[in-house]
């Protein structure tokens, strides 16, 4: 399955082939790789270089290993929030802003938009509709944690409604951002309300599958709720 290496800086050569045998699903969620002294053989390479190589994947979700008599290296099952950190961070060093971060939302929750008029099944509807009605009680302080993530979870469930796995995958990666900026946010019942009536008239443009009126609801919703992060992301921690 592999080709010895030649060149220089094996462990990245290595993890390079078996990320493209993984991605090319020679190697599919589960699997098995072959013990470190077998791979050794296979690239020539000492033992070390291919711990180096499981290391690198490792960072990168692609594989889990795992100590103990039933241990070694397995190819990790796909972990959409996993990868969204990842992108998230790297938003992070480079230094994005906050105006930068509402500006892509917009522009991407209005391409999910479409494609939710488009696609998305009376199942969505129902998994959408039940998420906006778990919200509409209000919770006090203590469940804060839980009341942000029931509005973040909306824009998840509009991205699986979208059936668009590069749309699905970059919102939760937006969504990150609203996490961590949030995290020591107490929405007040004012917040909390606004949220959830927000949310009910996106949901039912979209029933309806009035277009015109969906992206107006989600322009304006996403920026509203930009101010609110801009507000409250400075809480103490």
């Amino acid at each position: 399955m592999f080709q010895p290496y030649k060149g220089r800086r094996a462990f990245e050569h290595i993890a390079e082939q078996i990320k493209q045998a993984i991605l090319s699903e020679r190697l599919i969620s589960g699997d098995r790789l072959p013990p470190e002294r077998e791979l050794a053989e296979q690239f020539q390479v000492g033992r070390v270089t291919i711990r180096e190589a499981f290391r690198t994947l490792e960072t990168m979700g692609l594989i889990e290993v795992k100590k103990g008599s039933n241990g070694g290296a397995f190819v990790s099952a796909a972990d959409p929030d996993a990868m969204a950190s990842m992108i998230m961070d790297r938003l992070q060093l480079e230094g994005t802003t906050h105006d930068e971060f509402v500006e892509a939302r917009v522009g991407l929750e209005c391409a999910i938009m479409d494609a939710v008029i488009k696609h998305a099944t009376n199942d969505d509807l129902d998994v959408i509709r039940e998420d906006i009605e778990a919200s509409k009680e209000i919770l006090g302080r203590e469940h804060a944690e839980e009341v942000v993530a029931r509005m973040i979870n909306f824009h998840i469930l509009l991205g699986e409604a979208s059936h668009n796995i590069p749309y699905k995958m970059f919102i939760r990666s937006m969504m990150q951002w609203a996490a961590r900026r949030l995290k020591h946010w107490v929405p007040s019942p004012d917040e909390q309300i606004y949220s959830y009536n927000s949310h009910l008239e996106i949901y039912r443009a979209i029933e309806s599958r009035d277009s015109s009126l969906v992206q107006r609801l989600i322009r304006e919703h996403i920026k509203n709720m930009g101010l609110l992060v801009l507000k409250h992301s400075n809480a103490p921690k």
